[in-house]
């Protein structure tokens, strides 16, 4: 065997080397992005599963209405607007990482969906009432844009099943 075809078969084995450390990166990559999807879905399960937020979807079930006026608003107790409280901005920051892209959308649909469709319009009434209140109606857009984007866009796929 002379040099060239030493050389030779030396590059191929360190081609065939560099093959296998890049399907094995790509496998560790796909590892890594289920990896990390699982935890993300247990975040948003941990979050969810927060005491506060329960309460926060019960006072939405029982006091909140799309008539909602600023009377009943103001009516409620300190534990139930901190529930609220609890309940919006966790949605306004779950909708603010999808929209962004930080989060994926069929994950949020998945754990959130069922809620902002039911929830959403009571929502937008407590946002909008707070917001008159306040004589900020402009900023709620600003204020309350993942959320806003969140119920825009799961209430849009409410024919999906």
């Amino acid at each position: 065997m002379d040099i060239e075809t030493a050389a030779n078969i030396g590059e191929a084995v360190s081609g065939i080397a560099i093959l296998f450390t890049l399907l094995f990166s790509l496998r560790q990559v796909k590892f890594w992005n289920e990896n990390r999807r699982y935890e993300i879905g247990r975040d948003l399960a941990a979050h969810l599963n927060n005491p506060m937020i329960h309460r926060g979807f019960a006072v939405t079930t029982n006091k909140l209405h799309e008539e909602l006026s600023l009377e009943e608003l103001v009516g409620l107790t300190r534990e139930e607007k901190d529930a609220m409280n609890a309940t919006m901005i966790g949605m306004n920051n779950i909708g603010l990482l999808a929209k962004h892209g930080h989060l994926s959308l069929d994950l949020v649909e998945a754990f959130c969906g069922y809620y902002v469709r039911i929830f959403g319009p009571r929502w937008r009434r407590a946002v909008e009432v707070h917001a008159q209140a306040m004589q900020q109606v402009e900023s709620v857009s600003t204020v309350w844009n993942g959320l806003y984007w969140l119920m825009d866009t799961l209430e849009g796929d409410r024919d999906e099943p």
